[in-house]
Order: C-alpha cells, then structure tokens, then sequence
C-alpha cells in the first residue's frame, strides 16, 4: 500500500493522462512509434536536446508511457534540468506504480532539487517495492543523513551492506589486491578464528560478520568534555581547533575495538597504504549512531548549526602506508579521533593529524590543491604556512576546521591485528558555513 507522503508525490502527474491510464499504458509495449527509437538513439549519442523533443513527441501520443516518460527524466538530468527532470520522474512513477525504478529516479531528482523530505518517501517507497533494492538504501540512507536523521539512515546503510556482502555470492574486490590489504585479511581471517585459521577457512571478503553494534545503555561520548573552556578555544584558536582527550567513554572505547576488530567491514583500498570502512559497507550500526549523535549534541556550541554528512574510519598498516596526503576537506567541521591503544603506537611524539594555519583560498576550487601535492606544498611555502603536530593519544579527539589543510603524521606502529592505527573522521556541516 502507498503511504500518505507517496501517494501525494505520484497522484497528479504533470503532464496530460491520469492515473488511470496506467494499467493499460503497462500492458502495451513500449512503443513502436518511430520517433521514440530515433528519441533512444539520439540519447544515446549524447545529444540530450534533441532526444528530450523526440521524447515530448512520443508523449503527445501516449501521454501515460511510464517508460518514456522515464527516459525523458534521465535526458533531462543530464542537461542539468531537474526541475523538469522532477515531473518526468513523478509522471513515470505515477503511470506504473509498481515499479521501484521510477521511484528511484524521483528520488534522486528529488534530492538533488533539495526536496529531502519528498525524497526519502520516494526512495523509502522503492525500497518497499524492492526490499532488496541496495542502491535505493543507500541512496535513502543518505537523505536521511542529510535530513538530520542519523539513526534512520544508518539503517539503510547497513541494510545496504547485508545485502552486498551477506546475501548471495560476494563482490570480488580489487585485483591484485595490494600487500597491506592482503596483510590486514590475513590477520583478521586468524583474529576472527581465534588463532591461525584452518587452511579451508573463507577469506575475510567472503564474510560478512558485524560485531555486537547496539547502542550502550549510558553515554558513548564522555560528557564532561563539553566545558565553556573548551568554546572558548574553539573560537579564539588559529588554526582554529581544540583537542580531546579520553573523548569516548571507556565502555564505548572498548565496544568500539571490538567493533572495528571483528566486523569485516573494511572493504575500501587506498593506494597509499590504508584501507576504509565506510556506513553502506557496515560501518553503520545504531552504537555508531549513537556515537555521531552524541558527539553533535555534547559539542552542540561548535556542532549545532552543522549536520552529519559524513563517516568513515581509517586504518594503516604503518610499515606499508604513507597515510593521507595534504588535504582539506568540503565540510564545515571535522571531527577526527583514534582509538588505538598508546602502547601499540613506537613514536609518542607523532602518529596523529599534521594541520597547516593556512585554509583553502577563498572563491578556489579546493581540488585543484587536493589533486596535486606538489602544487600544494609549492603554495603553503609561499604563504609562510605552520605546521601544527598533534600526537596519537588513543581516546584523543582533534576538532577542526575543515578547509585548513592537514595530513596524517608520519607514524610508526607495532607489527599485529591489533596495533594498527585507526581513526575515525566524521565531517559536518559544509563548506563555507559559519563556524565561530
């Protein structure tokens, strides 16, 4: 049965016909109208305009082809037209309800138009005509992040990465895989089997395993960080920053271990010698929720006005990996705490995040500085740029700005599963806003 929100976002189309007409529109085929086969391949050559007049062609025939009516949406996103890209998918949605493809489409025309609320109905009413529709819940998951409704979109997410990775044959991963992810799926493959794993044991990408990820009945986030002294720096500061320490409670600290120890959720490979995990491959269960809405309302004098948009953690293997190269990031606010335990880390003097006094320059494109290290480097010289070292501490948050330029520092750690440096980051809020 349609909700109330879905039913009001496909009832009225847009264009001629009804609702009515959609029975009979579905039961026929596509078309056989010459103008839609010219429509289809003119669309397919990228030329968008004259697809879309073919399209309109075709609808002044069969204004309830929910098909067409489709194709004219995604002609029209390409040209950058969502509004109308909006009634085309609303139109297609409402002829042939039943299709969770359309619904899809809306959404995410929706979404882009800023319209959050009609979205997650869009998207939540494709993943009810599809419970196994992947895409749709990751795609929800993230207008609900959007739409502050953190716990809400986790679901999704999750829900996206039990059908990925738990249902039918797993996807392959990158081929060759490189020498430290190939190292970390070893150690783990034993961690998880409770020493050396049997010859005959799957590999860890064949798994999908999510440690116990429900919420702590008391506070994750330790709220007595949370002083007027702590404000105070975070406005004053330059680079503006504060650092935290024992920033999670110790029941949420050791959760959180055993979480990231034995969820094979870490499924994202970067080059440079550490790998990710990310919400839609798991990293996502409502102790993680927990945790970000915890952190926004304990810190709501920095936080409040900047909603989640992001979450990952990070992990390296320190013999194998270089870490993150200089950077800014497209957000407001970036928390960024670690939770590996001190005597792991063999340099108490480094380990942690390198942050620049200098930010991205206003009214330029931060890619232009995050795609090339020479370049950027060439530029914090010539702005007199200094460098502030925030040691690895475990328990240690650093709160910052998130167009100052940083990296991860250099960083040496014992050999073993579990020494490796991990690190959460979460973003808020985006680029540009206020954040004093």
């Amino acid at each position: 049965m349609i909700g109330p929100k879905v039913q009001a976002l496909v009832s009225s189309p847009c264009g001629s016909g009804s609702v009515a007409d959609a029975k009979s529109a579905a039961a026929r085929p596509i078309t056989e109208d010459s103008s839609y086969t010219e429509a289809v391949q003119r669309h397919g050559a990228g030329d968008f305009a004259q697809a879309i007049r073919l399209y309109r062609q075709v609808l002044a025939r069969e204004p309830a082809n929910a098909r067409v009516h489709d194709n004219l949406g995604h002609a029209l996103v390409s040209l950058g037209k969502f509004d109308e890209a909006v009634c085309a998918f609303r139109n297609a949605a409402s002829y042939e309800q039943g299709n969770a493809e359309y619904f899809f489409n809306l959404g995410y025309a929706l979404a882009v138009q800023g319209e959050l609320e009609q979205a997650v109905a869009a998207y939540g009413q494709a993943t009810a005509l599809r419970t196994d529709f992947a895409e749709a819940h990751f795609r929800l998951g993230c207008v609900l992040l959007e739409n502050g409704q953190v716990a809400e979109g986790f679901a999704h997410f999750m829900r996206r990465a039990e059908l990925v990775y738990g249902i039918g044959p797993p996807p392959k991963g990158t081929t060759p895989e490189p020498e430290h992810k190939r190292r970390h799926d070893r150690e783990q493959r034993d961690y998880l089997a409770g020493g050396r794993a049997p010859p005959d044991a799957p590999a860890v990408w064949e798994i999908f395993q999510i440690e116990d990820g429900g919420r702590l009945g008391g506070p994750a986030v330790n709220p007595t960080n949370a002083s007027p002294a702590l404000l105070a720096q975070w406005r004053e500061s330059w680079p503006q920053l504060v650092v935290i320490d024992n920033f999670l409670t110790e029941a949420a600290l050791a959760k959180l271990r055993r979480y990231c120890a034995g969820s094979t959720i870490w499924r994202r490979i970067y080059q440079a010698g550490y790998i990710g995990a990310v919400p839609e491959d798991g990293f996502s269960s409502p102790f993680l929720a927990q945790i970000a809405e915890e952190i926004r309302s304990t810190f709501s004098g920095i936080l409040a006005a900047h909603d989640l948009h992001y979450l990952g953690a990070f992990k390296y293997d320190s013999e194998l990996s270089t870490g993150t190269n200089i950077h800014a990031d497209r957000s407001a606010v970036n928390v960024n705490f670690y939770i590996t335990p001190d005597n792991a880390n063999l340099d108490p003097q480094s380990g942690g995040l390198d942050i620049w006094d200098v930010a991205v320059p206003s009214g330029e494109d931060m890619r232009k500085y995050n795609g090339d290290e020479a370049a950027l480097r060439d530029f914090l010289r010539r702005s007199n740029a200094r460098m502030t070292r925030i040691p690895h501490r475990a328990n240690r948050a650093i709160i910052f700005k998130s167009d100052f330029f940083h990296k991860t520092s250099d960083c040496r750690f014992q050999n073993g599963y579990l020494n490796k440096r991990i690190n959460v980051s979460l973003l808020f809020g985006r680029l540009g806003a206020l954040t004093k």
